[in-house]
């Protein structure tokens, strides 16, 4: 079914918005996606979100095992209604389910001297795998693992606060996917429609009321 949203909410927003979520979308990876691990601190989740968005990276997954996530709306600053999230309630099933699509599963830890982030092989998609606060990953995460990535310190400090942890990561895997020659990177165009008829439903006012109206053929409110 073609997803009409965004054809019937664009006159009621402005260029300069249109414009923007053009430049946005051409920039959005799937090549690259964060998944949190059953974190504690709905601010930590909220910033890797954050980092998502700003470094162009369109989908997250969220792994919520005994802490449900709730959105921090001063961390995120809004950033979850631009992305694709999707949630699990078990580690091995989403892990596995990503396996299925492609992903190659690479688990953060400070622990474990296989790669960094600048080694990190990109030949096929990667899920980037951030574990809880304290603990880190889980030993179902570690056996699910294609890889294991370790940010190199200099310092007496054995790790990074997560949401550190994930920008530094997300920020250098993702710039070297878009450097990288013949990676089809960018979300594909047949996506484009669906997350376009997303960002539109959620900037204008009544999104669902007002294509509810247009759809049944109902005069619709003057521009």
């Amino acid at each position: 079914m073609t997803d009409d949203r965004f054809p019937l909410l664009a006159p009621y927003l402005t260029e300069a918005r249109k414009q923007r979520f053009a430049e946005v979308l051409e920039q959005r990876m799937h090549w690259v996606t964060a998944v949190t691990e059953d974190l504690y601190d709905p601010h930590n989740t909220s910033a890797v979100l954050r980092s998502c968005d700003g470094f162009g990276i369109q989908t997250a997954h969220i792994i919520e095992v005994n802490h449900p996530y709730r959105v921090a709306p001063g961390v995120s600053k809004g950033a979850a209604k631009w992305l694709d999230i999707e949630r699990h309630t078990e580690t091995r099933s989403a892990l596995r389910d990503l396996k299925s699509r492609g992903y190659a599963i690479c688990c953060t830890t400070p622990h474990t001297s296989d790669t960094t982030p600048e080694d990190l092989p990109l030949d096929r998609p990667v899920a980037l795998v951030f574990g809880s606060e304290g603990p880190g990953i889980t030993e179902e995460a570690k056996a699910e693992a294609d890889y294991f990535v370790r940010i190199p310190m200099f310092g007496f400090t054995e790790s990074y606060n997560i949401s550190v942890a994930a920008a530094l990561t997300l920020q250098t895997i993702a710039r070297r996917v878009r450097s990288t020659n013949g990676l089809p990177w960018q979300v594909p165009q047949e996506e484009h429609p669906r997350i376009l008829g997303d960002w539109a439903s959620k900037t204008v006012k009544d999104a669902q009321g007002l294509l509810n109206r247009l759809r049944s053929g109902e005069e619709p409110p003057r521009l």
